[in-house]
């Protein structure tokens, strides 16, 4: 029995981690530059590769929240941050779509000033779209979370699939 719960804890925490899709295009395929990806939760705008995710950008979800950082094959990966208006942010790295911790290097995302500085390039870049509801900078709860939280799995597990 132990064993089956054990299993059932690394599955269920795995799949909150882990993006369910990489962010592509069909429509885009030989395309190379700055575009935008829709989806039915959201759209990504940033550097595309032959319709792929690929370098820096940022994912916008419907509700407000994003992530912005960097792509490789559709996928999240390297430095990044989640940040969502009602829960705050998790910051640090992801390989392949999975969060990995906090960045050896130099993570943009460390300090809360430079978050709302994020949060407030974001507003600003963000396309006119009606797809993405707009919130005043002002309105985001810039605290950071701790991924290994319960506050932080749900974060993660909340946008966890584009």
């Amino acid at each position: 029995m132990k064993k089956i719960i054990f299993v059932f804890t690394i599955l269920f925490f795995g799949s909150l981690i882990h993006t369910s899709a990489q962010v592509f295009s069909p429509q885009l395929a030989g395309f190379y530059g700055i575009g935008t990806i829709y989806y039915p939760n959201g759209y990504y705008q940033g550097n595309v590769s032959n319709g792929v995710a690929n370098g820096s950008g940022t994912f916008y979800y419907r509700d407000g929240s994003f992530f912005r950082g960097s792509f490789s094959n559709g996928w999240w990966h390297g430095k990044g941050v989640i940040v969502s208006p009602y829960y705050g942010y998790v910051a640090g790295c992801w390989s392949n779509g999975v969060y990995t911790g906090q960045c050896q290097s130099y993570n943009r995302y460390e300090e809360y000033d430079e978050v709302e500085d994020v949060i407030n390039e974001v507003q600003y870049e963000k396309p006119d779209d009606s797809r993405y509801t707009s919130i005043s900078p002002e309105g985001y709860k810039v605290k950071r979370i701790d991924a290994d939280t319960q506050m932080g799995r749900k974060l993660l597990g909340r946008y966890s699939g584009n």
